[in-house]
């Protein structure tokens, strides 16, 4: 007769089941391949504002340039923390936009310091991130203090869908409504805010910028037109003019870039 078979014993047999069960239940989840992966954000920059006087004096018959008064002109150099360990060095121009940071997603704090300053000194700007999208933060220096240690600021989303390629947007960053002619239109912009407005391709657009003149009607300080391919966009940005001495108390800067468009996936073809 066969000798009959023992049964297991429990201790054998609970280890036998979870060593069969461990590398099931400690494989990660496979990612779908559908599955959409969280884009990156970004911020830039763009100081706007007029260059003080050049300045230079003469030693031993060579000319040597000097350095611009003291808050006449923003940080050559900006580093960037968000509140976490990312730190970015960002060199600051008049009229010319920063190259883009990533910055983390969902509101919070954005500090802006002085290349060199210490990270307990109180930030040179300090703003708030909008809670998703690219962003752009538009600075100038204050009017009543003249001086970019004193720093004003406004922040504008720069997704595709606030600032999509073949428009303009016209914004005011100046203390008065300015009158906007934007081809057969005739607009008030007030202090502080922006419109957008859709180009056509290939073809100038004129326009012009005035304000309000002490006798009535408006006193135009900019005239110009607008040009784009049809994977650009661009800006109208008007300011107060605080340099020594401006002809104009208003100035407006306009400037054109090329839209980076998300490519195109291509469809799988069917099994």
């Amino acid at each position: 007769m066969p000798a009959l078979a023992m049964p297991m014993p429990l201790c054998l047999f609970l280890a036998f089941f979870l060593s069969a069960a461990m590398p099931v239940l400690g494989q990660a989840p496979e990612k779908k391949e559908d599955e959409p992966k969280k884009a990156d954000r970004h911020v830039r920059f763009l100081p706007v504002g007029d260059l003080p006087p050049f300045r230079q004096e003469i030693r031993n018959g060579i000319a040597y340039e000097l350095e611009p008064p003291a808050g006449s002109i923003p940080p050559r150099e900006v580093v960037l923390g968000s509140g976490d360990d990312s730190k970015l060095s960002a060199p600051l121009l008049l009229g010319q936009v920063t190259e883009p940071f990533k910055v983390p997603a969902g509101k919070g704090p954005l500090t802006v310091r002085r290349k060199g300053d210490d990270e307990k000194s109180v930030p040179w700007l300090q703003l708030d991130r909008p809670e998703e999208g690219d962003f752009i933060v538009l600075l100038w220096r204050d009017p009543v203090e003249k001086s970019w240690a004193a720093t004003r600021s406004l922040v504008l989303p720069e997704d595709l869908e606030s600032a999509p390629p073949g428009t303009v947007r016209f914004i005011n960053i100046s203390p008065v409504t300015v009158g906007v002619v934007f081809g057969a239109e005739k607009l008030e912009l007030l202090a502080g805010k922006s419109f957008r407005r859709k180009l056509e391709i290939g073809k100038d657009t004129p326009f012009e910028l005035g304000a309000n003149a002490v006798a009535g009607g408006l006193k135009r300080f900019y005239s110009g037109s607008l040009f784009q391919n049809d994977s650009e966009r661009s800006v109208a940005i008007i300011y107060r003019a605080d340099g020594v001495d401006p002809r104009l108390p208003l100035k407006a800067i306009v400037l054109r870039e090329p839209v980076e468009l998300p490519a195109k996936k291509d469809k799988k073809a069917p099994k």
